[in-house]
């Protein structure tokens, strides 16, 4: 059979064992990244209108964040909508030049959220919370690595497609599926797959990472208990990858399932900043310059930005009046590293973006296509920023990587940092710090009592 036997074979046969120390401690890292975003992104407006919308009965999985316990399938959606909320979840790489840095999939939130529900429901253990990640994210990005590029170039957001076929791979490990039952969960999911980027910038974009984790359980449990699919809906003439892109490359999947594992190589990135990950080089370049030289806002003229042509074509605002707006806009990015020398998650707010001397430093900024970057491919970010000052001096520098990338990780205490301020959104110091000691200590504790560090105070 073909790439869909392929995919659910190695998502029902891998373990704890099959997972090297490297691999299992960059899950763990990616892990620990993806709870602290989900548990800051639990009191943003788009989760508490999502949760306002959904009140169902409780349940045995909890919402990070909160004191709500729900169905799986639910808890599934909210911890996704949490987790893409800020838009600070790591973001896959690419090994194809048409590839727009890896389709710019947001592996992590729709697996995790998808795994940690059932993993509690089920009261599944650490080991297997991990294991059921890995296959997840394996699953997603060569999926993303495999799909013919039209897929994310004319319209499609793969978080939120793609995402829920590694949704349903995760769902399916815990859920100790066989064979047959997974190809039949990811034909359910193929079918439920959906996210479209004309809603970057809006509540809608985290959405897809919410339902793309709730479709991908919701598969796994209809396959389960018998629900009929196709069994090769990714390679079928009328499938996933015909349907939605065009076609693919099975050389992406065949044979290349766990060797390596894709979170070895080529990886996924870690976000420094709360924003679009195609502004990420140039907010690294911006603020190494603004540094280096003690450049004022009143001391720069213009900010000229060149990269290749998907990036402004993915950041779409040059004049951002709302937080979400301003995750996706260059133009924004630029002003508060300059204005201010930060961008972090107080810099992306609604009052933030409105701050007056913000705005008024956006038409400084030029965004042109740069030929050379062009023809590098898509999958490449290299970007170059060039200051010009009021007195004609022109700061210069390109940045290929972000902060960020596999080959410039967060450092563990980066890491932590990161991890302390997303949790401390949502809950006290101390019960940050405990949550912190449990997700690291995951593989010697069961999922249960790791989600109950992620549990706010129930009120009086």
């Amino acid at each position: 059979m073909g790439v869909t036997n392929e995919l659910a074979r190695f998502a029902v046969q891998t373990t704890w064992q099959n997972l090297d120390d490297h691999v299992r401690g960059i899950a763990l890292d990616h892990i620990l990244d993806t709870f602290g975003v989900m548990l800051a992104g639990s009191p943003a407006p788009v989760s508490v209108i999502t949760r306002s919308v959904y009140a169902e009965p409780p349940g045995a999985s909890h919402v990070v964040g909160t004191e709500d316990a729900v169905a799986a399938p639910l808890a599934a959606l909210l911890n996704g909508v949490a987790g893409h909320a800020l838009d600070y979840d790591d973001t896959q790489l690419a090994t194809s030049e048409g590839s727009v840095y890896g389709l710019l999939t947001h592996p992590s939130t729709p697996v995790l959220a998808a795994a940690a529900a059932l993993g509690e429901e089920h009261g599944r253990s650490g080991r297997e919370l991990v294991t059921a990640y890995v296959v997840g994210v394996e699953v997603a990005c060569r999926i993303a690595d495999a799909i013919a590029p039209r897929h994310y170039e004319q319209g499609f957001h793969s978080t939120g497609t793609i995402g829920t076929l590694g949704a349903a791979a995760a769902a399916g490990s815990i859920l100790r599926l066989d064979e047959a039952t997974m190809r039949r969960a990811f034909g359910i999911a193929a079918s439920m797959a959906a996210g479209l980027r004309e809603n970057f910038g809006t509540m809608t974009k985290p959405l897809h990472a919410g339902r793309a984790a709730q479709s991908g359980v919701t598969a796994a449990l209809l396959a389960m208990r018998g629900f009929t699919a196709s069994e090769e809906i990714l390679e079928a003439p009328r499938g996933f990858f015909r349907a939605a892109a065009g076609g693919y490359d099975p050389a992406k999947i065949e044979g290349r399932l766990g060797n390596p594992f894709f979170l070895h190589s080529p990886g996924a990135s870690i976000k420094p900043y709360p924003s679009g990950s195609l502004s990420h080089p140039a907010i690294d370049a911006a603020l190494e310059i603004v540094r280096a030289q003690d450049l004022r806002p009143q001391d720069v003229a213009e900010v000229y930005v060149g990269t290749h042509s998907l990036v402004p074509n993915a950041l779409l605002y040059k004049r951002p009046r709302t937080e979400l707006e301003a995750k996706f806009s260059m133009e924004y990015c630029m002003a508060t590293a300059v204005v201010r020398r930060r961008a972090g998650l107080s810099e992306f707010t609604d009052e933030a973006v409105l701050e007056g001397d913000v705005q008024a430093f956006l038409p400084k900024v030029q965004v042109a296509v740069d030929p050379e970057f062009e023809r590098m491919g898509f999958q490449h970010t290299r970007t170059r920023v060039a200051m010009t000052t009021t007195g004609g001096q022109v700061f210069e520098k390109t940045v290929d990587r972000a902060v960020g990338y596999p080959d410039r990780p967060l450092h563990e205490a980066q890491l932590t940092a990161k991890f302390r301020e997303c949790a401390m959104q949502a809950l006290p110091k101390e019960a940050a710090e405990n949550a912190l000691t449990a997700i690291r200590g995951l593989p010697e504790l069961g999922v249960r009592e790791v989600l109950a560090e992620m549990r706010a105070q129930p009120r009086a």
